[in-house]
């Protein structure tokens, strides 16, 4: 494991992502890479600063990176990054599969251009390369589900906006076996979108979430007011509408464990 802080047991190895890996020797050899490192995306609104953060923990780091495993005498065979949907900006009720086109604004511009440093990192390696680009990834104790609770456990929860828009998201569960999926299955290569196979608009998402938890959901987040708390964070991410279907991860045979909304919750409740 890579690890940005001192290691801590025999199997991690330092690596800045400005400067490189400490202890190449140490990892050449590997069969593969697993690179998910980049900022928080949604933590905080996108000021210039924040801004320069998140590109350069996604992009900048994955191309020093890419250098490093390069010059190694054996370098990984298979680079499997992390990629985000919100490359396709705003599709409305548009299916949106792996191959299309890229949409506009600060989010898909930052997606896009990390996707490409991935592309370029395993050429220089020789590397099939995978990423999979995610939406929301649901877990118990991590990420946007435990901040989601709070205001529906209140009975304040709600859609966000006219809720029209479609909520793409994964269960961690099925996140981390897509990854052992794309390392293992040499058929797949390039962007693959990792979401499940029928999104649901956020209105009904979010009354799943409220079924969950035996609480009404009445009401909603405006748009004004999530532009005004957030800026431009809020139309990319939470108002922007993404139908993405994961086409190549389904033909190539993957298996999706947690595809309806209610029922994931109340596993994620339960743990």
């Amino acid at each position: 494991m890579l690890t940005r802080r001192t290691p801590k047991s025999p199997d991690a190895v330092q690596w800045d992502p400005r400067k490189g890996i400490a202890e190449k020797s140490r990892v050449d050899g590997l069969d593969a890479i697993v690179n998910v490192a980049g900022a928080p995306i949604a933590d905080r609104p996108w000021t210039k600063a924040r801004r320069k953060e998140l590109w350069e923990s996604r992009v900048d780091a994955t191309a020093v990176l890419g250098s490093a495993l390069a010059s190694l005498p054996t370098p990984p065979r298979v680079w499997v990054g992390a990629g985000g949907l919100g490359r396709f900006g705003d599709c409305g009720a548009e299916v949106v599969d792996d191959d299309h086109a890229p949409g506009t604004g600060f989010l898909a511009d930052l997606s896009v251009a990390w996707e490409g440093a991935h592309e370029r990192a395993a050429s220089s390696l020789g590397a099939r390369w995978v990423v999979l680009r995610k939406g929301i990834v649901l877990a118990a104790n991590g990420g946007a589900f435990p901040l989601m609770l709070t205001p529906f456990r209140f009975g304040l929860g709600g859609w966000l906006g006219d809720g029209q828009q479609y909520t793409a998201w994964i269960s961690l569960r099925d996140a981390a076996r897509a990854y052992v999926f794309a390392l293992s299955e040499p058929a797949l290569t390039g962007g693959v979108n990792a979401t499940v196979p029928d999104p649901a608009q956020n209105k009904e998402w979010s009354r799943a979430l409220g079924r969950a938890l035996h609480r009404p959901v009445l009401t909603h987040a405006p748009k004004w007011a999530l532009r005004g708390a957030l800026g431009e964070l809020a139309d990319d991410l939470f108002l922007a509408s993404t139908r993405a279907v994961p086409r190549r991860l389904l033909s190539a045979g993957f298996t999706f464990e947690d595809v309806d909304a209610e029922s994931t919750f109340r596993g994620l409740l339960a743990e």
